[in-house]
């Protein structure tokens, strides 16, 4: 719970700082130049008559921002493609061009991008040692970041007359692998239960993505549906926090 609610805040911290950032450039653009606030304003509006250079300086960074704040996968993506766009700029920055005139970005912007990356790395590390870090990377339920697990969960499968336990023995916060005993019902959707590491009962939607026979059992490879993107970094963060493994019954 304290890994979910550090990483929301320094996401947050983010998104203010994004959403803030075309009043710091104004800022910076007077400190370094200098010039009266109208001829600064004049420049400004004559620039953005470039419908370009209007969305990269005005709309980019803070529409980034706001939609950071939904904590979502697609959030995070466009922020790191923003944040290497970002850089691009800076490094192919013509002498005084906008939004800077003067002959090279000044220091602050470099400490701006600098501050970005580090903040990147250091809040979202554990989403890129999952997706892209993993040993699993050759297969989509690992590449999500599994954690190897042991735990009772409840499976109410859709057309059934009774509810199934099976043991869980790896989750992420896209699925679960479990094994259950040998369901004659048509697997397709249901609901899956269980008791998160903290003790507090977690339900949602699931779809079947795989299924195979070992002996006795059935090992099953369940999709989490309906799930939102604050309940996927609670799953992620909860069990990883309680590593080494710990059993957890129902």
């Amino acid at each position: 719970m304290e890994a979910q609610s550090k990483l929301m805040r320094g996401i947050s911290i983010i998104a203010l700082l994004l959403i803030t950032e075309p009043f710091f450039k104004v800022i910076v653009m007077k400190l370094q130049t200098g010039l009266d606030w109208s001829l600064i304003w004049s420049n400004i509006i004559d620039n953005s008559h470039s419908f370009s250079r209007f969305f990269i300086f005005w709309i980019l960074s803070p529409l980034t921002g706001v939609f950071l704040l939904t904590y979502s996968s697609l959030a995070y993506a466009l922020y790191f493609l923003l944040s290497v766009f970002r850089v691009y700029l800076l490094f192919n920055y013509a002498s005084f061009d906008w939004p800077y005139f003067s002959e090279r970005p000044p220091i602050s912007a470099y400490a701006f991008e600098l501050l970005n990356l580090g903040l990147f790395i250091f809040l979202f590390y554990p989403i890129i040692q999952r997706y892209f870090l993993s040993r699993y990377l050759r297969n989509y339920w690992d590449a999500r970041g599994r954690i190897d697990c042991d735990f009772e969960a409840f499976l109410f499968i859709e057309g059934a007359t009774k509810a199934y336990v099976g043991k869980v023995k790896n989750i992420s916060s896209g699925g679960v692998s479990i094994d259950v005993s040998p369901i004659k019902e048509e697997l397709k959707s249901g609901k899956i239960s269980f008791i998160d590491p903290y003790g507090r009962p977690f339900s949602c939607d699931f779809k079947c993505a795989s299924f195979r026979e070992t002996g006795a059992f059935m090992t099953l490879g369940l999709e989490f549906h309906n799930v939102t993107p604050k309940e996927k970094i609670y799953l992620r963060s909860s069990f990883k926090d309680f590593l080494p493994v710990q059993k957890i019954s129902v």
